[in-house]
């Protein structure tokens, strides 16, 4: 079996060795991609953590196999199978979240920027801080740290990132999703009236499912992508992270929580939205990726 991941949101594939070169949706983020030629075995991915590509609408009729329009095509586009969705197995669990360089960029640059203009944030960690002991206090600022640091140092280099890193930068990702979620939640249960604590409850379930998928191993490094996020996409998503958390922290005075709950929901949902519109802005169609 083939083991490959999209190049656009990371989305785990599996595909029989005869769908080499051939290509489909991706289910997750529809883009049109291809079953890698070359690849690396992955024996941490499991068939119950993959996806079917969708077959693309339009497809090849038998009938013009022999037209002079489908001779000079087939120079270029690699041949559709018959049935694409037989060549791959269903996944559980659309809610797990997949990351890339771009958004986990943008976590840390929106941590680092609410630390050092938000005093209440700031009392907050040293208040969490001071209930350990001196080492577990040090391992654990230590890697946050880490993490932190590797999350805005992978977007500006072509290096690939080590099952370590992906490792420290994935811990960095759960602790502030999961915690802002909790502490957003728990704010907002105590300010929201009526049909508005949906919004609490959801942001507390959602956090209590992301330490739920690590702890069963549905939530591992494989979920970091390895694409590379170009330039336009760093300018592009670092703008409109900063507006929205201006206008969060400054103009509405949000609670720190909220203000960084409602930036994570942007790099992760938002941004990828706006790669799907506008395919041109990864740089990467069509790419085949290597795994």
């Amino acid at each position: 079996m083939i083991h490959f991941k999209c190049v656009y949101c990371g989305q785990r594939i599996l595909a029989n060795d005869d769908g080499r070169g051939k290509k489909g949706l991706c289910p997750k983020c529809g883009h049109t991609i291809y079953v890698p030629l070359v690849f690396k075995p992955d024996s941490n991915l499991s068939p119950l953590a993959l996806q079917p590509l969708a077959t693309p609408k339009a497809c090849i009729s038998p009938s013009d196999k022999d037209s002079s329009v489908i001779d000079k095509l087939s120079t270029t586009i690699p041949p559709l199978p018959d049935d694409l969705t037989d060549l791959y197995e269903e996944k559980l669990g659309f809610l797990i979240p997949n990351y890339d360089e771009l958004s986990l960029f943008l976590m840390a640059v929106v941590f680092v920027v609410l630390y050092f203009t938000n005093n209440r944030l700031q009392d907050d960690i040293a208040a969490f801080l001071m209930r350990l002991d001196v080492w577990r206090r040090f391992i654990y600022v230590a890697l946050f740290m880490l993490g932190m640091f590797l999350c805005l140092y992978h977007v500006f280099t072509l290096r690939k990132k080590t099952e370590a890193e992906k490792g420290i930068m994935l811990l960095f990702a759960i602790t502030v999703n999961a915690a802002t979620g909790f502490i957003a939640g728990f704010y907002m249960l105590k300010e929201c009236p009526g049909w508005l604590l949906l919004f609490p409850v959801w942001n507390i379930i959602n956090s209590a499912l992301i330490i739920l998928m690590q702890y069963v191993d549905l939530f591992d490094e494989s979920q970091i992508s390895d694409r590379d996020a170009t330039i336009t996409q760093v300018i592009i998503g670092l703008a409109a992270v900063l507006i929205i958390f201006f206008l969060c922290n400054n103009t509405f005075k949000l609670h720190w929580a909220i203000t960084y709950s409602i930036c994570i929901i942007y790099t992760t949902s938002f941004d990828r939205g706006l790669q799907s519109v506008f395919p041109g802005l990864t740089g990467q169609k069509y790419e085949q990726s290597e795994v």
